[in-house]
C-alpha cells in the first residue's frame, strides 16, 4: 500500500509536489527530517536550512526524474550529482557548495546508521578550484576617516550611522550579526566601555567584543535618541529606522546596506569585514589574533584572506619606479 508525503520543507514554504512513497521512500524521508534538523541545531541560521532544503528537494526530483532516488547505484548517483552542481553554468563557489550540501547528507546518514549505503557517492564528484576570497579589498582608511567625520551625528539617522559603522569597522563583524543586535546583547563595562555579546555567529558561534571607549560612547549617544525614555525592551532592535515608526522593526540588511552605499561609497557591507581585518594587520597585530577575532577556524585561512586584501600593494613599487622613470 503506498501514500502520498510531502518533501519536507521549512514553515511557510510548502513543497507543491506531492509523491507517491512506500516504505523505501519513507525511509528516505525520515533521513532527509533528521539531517536538516540536525543541521538546523548546528548552524541556527534560517538561510543555511533553506539553501540545504530547497537543494536536497531539487536533487531528489531530479533523481526520481530518472527512476532513482537517494538511495540508488552510488555511480550513477555520483553522475547525477555532479551535473546537478554545474546546472546552468554557476560559478565555481556554487557548484562546490552544492556538492557540500549533498555530501554532507550522505556523511550524516553513514554516521547514524540511516539508508542501505556502503559509501559517500559524493566523494567521487570533483570540486572545482575557488579562488578564495576573490574581490575583497579594504576600503581605505583616510578616506573613511574623511566622511565619518562629515557625518552630521545630531539627528537620530546621522547618529545611527556613525555608531553602526564604526562598530562594523572596529569589530570586523558580519551584515547578518550586526543586523542582528538587540539591547541585551550590550553589556557595560569598567572604564565607561561596553561588552557586545554576538549572539549567533557564522558556524553557531557566540563571540564577544568590548568597543573601544569612543566607539561605546557613539552608540550610547544613538541609543539615547534612539530610545530616549529609556524604558525599551531587552528584545529591542539596536538599530532602528530614523522616522521612528516603530521600534519593534529593526534595520533590515538592505537598508544597513544602503547607509554603507551613502556613507562609505558601497553598498557591499562586508567590505567593512575586509578593512578591518586589513587595519587590524596594519596596526601590527598578530595574524593569530586576527584570526581569532574574525571566527576563522583554520591559521592559513586568515593568511590567505589577508594575502588578498594586499595583493595590490609593492612595497618596492617607488624604487621600481625609480629604475625606468627619468
Amino acid at each position: 500500500m503506498t501514500q502520498e508525503i510531502i518533501i519536507y520543507s521549512p514553515p511557510g514554504q510548502p513543497v507543491p509536489t506531492c509523491l507517491p512513497t512506500d516504505g523505501r521512500s519513507a525511509a528516505i524521508d525520515l533521513a532527509i527530517a533528521a539531517w536538516l534538523h540536525a543541521k538546523r541545531n548546528a548552524s541556527g541560521s534560517a538561510k543555511t536550512e533553506t539553501a540545504y532544503t530547497n537543494t536536497m528537494q531539487e536533487f531528489r526530483l531530479r533523481l526520481q526524474g530518472t527512476g532513482m532516488d537517494l538511495d540508488g547505484d552510488p555511480a550513477s548517483v555520483a553522475l547525477a550529482a555532479q551535473a546537478f552542481a554545474s546546472d546552468g553554468d554557476p560559478a565555481p563557489a556554487t557548484v562546490n557548495q552544492r556538492t557540500a550540501i549533498l555530501s554532507s547528507f550522505y556523511r550524516y546518514c553513514l554516521r547514524m546508521g540511516l539508508l542501505e549505503l556502503a559509501a559517500n557517492p559524493i566523494e567521487r564528484v570533483q570540486r572545482r578550484k575557488v579562488d578564495a576570497y576573490r574581490g575583497a579589498v579594504a576600503l581605505d582608511v583616510g578616506e573613511i576617516k574623511n566622511r565619518l567625520s562629515a557625518i552630521d551625528r545630531v539627528a537620530l539617522a546621522g547618529a545611527r550611522d556613525y555608531a553602526l559603522l564604526l562598530i562594523g569597522l572596529t569589530t570586523g563583524r558580519r551584515l547578518s550579526e550586526l543586523a542582528g543586535l538587540r539591547l541585551r546583547h550590550i553589556t557595560p563595562k569598567g572604564g565607561g566601555k561596553l561588552e557586545i555579546l554576538w549572539e549567533r555567529c557564522k558556524g553557531g558561534k557566540q563571540m564577544r567584543d568590548v568597543l573601544a571607549a569612543h566607539v561605546g560612547q557613539a552608540l550610547l549617544s544613538y541609543l539615547k535618541l534612539a530610545y530616549p525614555t529609556g524604558k525599551a525592551g531587552p528584545d529591542a532592535p539596536v538599530w532602528i529606522p530614523a522616522n521612528g515608526s516603530s521600534h519593534d522593526r529593526p534595520l533590515s540588511k538592505q537598508a544597513i546596506a544602503d547607509i554603507c552605499l551613502k556613507r562609505l561609497g558601497t553598498p557591499k557591507v562586508h567590505t567593512l569585514r575586509h578593512t578591518f581585518a586589513h587595519s587590524m594587520e596594519q596596526s601590527g597585530a598578530k595574524i593569530s589574533g586576527i584570526q581569532a577575532k574574525l571566527g576563522h577556524e583554520s591559521l592559513a585561512t586568515t593568511g590567505i584572506y589577508l594575502s588578498k586584501l594586499k595583493q595590490a600593494e609593492n612595497e618596492h613599487a617607488d624604487t621600481l619606479a625609480a629604475l625606468f622613470c627619468n
